[in-house]
């Protein structure tokens, strides 16, 4: 019978020495290192490198900047900033800011964003709509000279002064400026009738109808002014022209054919007033066809005697002979 399997490999480990098996223990062990080694290597995914954070250029101030103060170039800096870290209305473009004016106060480090920045110069209120070469000036208007309220802001009209009248036989007109910007106006035209008439149809007497009509009643009582957009040399001529005479606006239509009129300047006679006469005339005497009565002729005095003596006795003058 056949050595079993068993029995030779018994027999086979019995023959081994002891520095062999630590050969082979060596051996199988580098073996299994190397394996495990690709195997890791092969299974495992290279890892993707790390993305990097996507930047954006905004705008920071360099200083402290107070509210309506022009934004100089120096004053800011271009600075790269992760994009989940700047505001949505950042300013990325120096030029879109400089030389408009703070709109709040922006300390130093801050990110200019939109809101920060007058990018309107009419966000700036009234004065941001006064032109750059231009300064405001109100004068006084009432409903005729002030075209009946129908002038408002936005419009361009001209300015006639008329001088005279009264007094003074000669009314002069002159249209001192043209194509004046109208910037604002405390007293427009308002159709109180049809306002009246159009809440009287539907029935509204409410307290919010009388305070209107109250509103408009004193809307229309109170002074009226214009407040016009004038060079300053213009301002002075506008002035000047108040004092002198009663100023009328003259509104001009949206496209005038003429944008200015060579002719400004027009003068009358006032008939109504007694001409002086140069070379006065004597007036004429006048006769009447009727004789004019004769005063009664005086009674002649008596002829005095001569040789005779006044003689007085009581209430009787008699005359005796020397």
């Amino acid at each position: 019978m056949k050595p079993s399997i068993f029995s030779k490999l018994s027999d086979l480990m019995e023959n081994i020495s002891y520095r062999y098996w630590l050969i082979t223990a060596a051996v199988v062990s580098t073996l299994l290192g190397i394996l495990v080694f690709f195997g890791l290597s092969s299974n495992s995914s290279t890892p993707e490198p790390a993305t990097r954070a996507e930047t954006v250029q905004v705008m920071v101030a360099t200083q402290d900047i107070a509210p309506k103060a022009t934004i100089q170039s120096a004053m800011i800096k271009a600075v790269n900033m992760p994009k989940e870290l700047v505001p949505e209305d950042a300013v990325t473009n120096s030029a879109e800011i400089v030389g408009k004016p703070a709109n709040i106060q922006i300390m130093k480090g801050d990110i200019i964003t939109t809101k920060k920045v007058l990018m309107d110069i009419r966000m700036a209120g009234f004065t941001g709509l006064i032109p750059s070469d231009c300064r405001a000036v109100s004068v006084a208007i009432n409903d005729v000279t002030g075209v009946a309220g129908f002038a408002k802001p936005g419009d361009y009209v001209d300015i006639m002064v008329v001088t005279g009248g009264n007094d003074d036989r000669k009314v002069s007109s002159n249209l001192l400026l043209q194509n004046v910007l109208l910037l604002a106006i405390n007293k427009t035209h308002i159709d109180e009738t049809a306002n009246t008439k159009g809440k009287a149809e539907n029935g509204d007497t409410t307290k919010e109808n009388k305070d209107s009509k109250e509103t408009i009643k004193n809307n229309m009582s109170a002074p009226a002014t214009a407040t016009l957009a004038v060079t300053p040399k213009d301002a002075m001529k506008l002035v000047a022209g108040a004092h002198s005479g009663t100023l009328y606006l003259v509104l001009r239509p949206y496209k005038p054919i003429n944008t200015f009129t060579t002719h400004t300047e027009f003068s009358m006679t006032n008939k109504s007033l007694r001409q002086p006469v140069a070379n006065p005339t004597p007036s004429q005497p006048v006769y009447n066809s009727q004789p004019a009565e004769k005063p009664p002729a005086a009674a002649p005095a008596p002829a005095k005697p001569s040789g005779t003596v006044e003689v007085i006795r009581g209430t009787t003058i008699t005359r005796e002979g020397a």
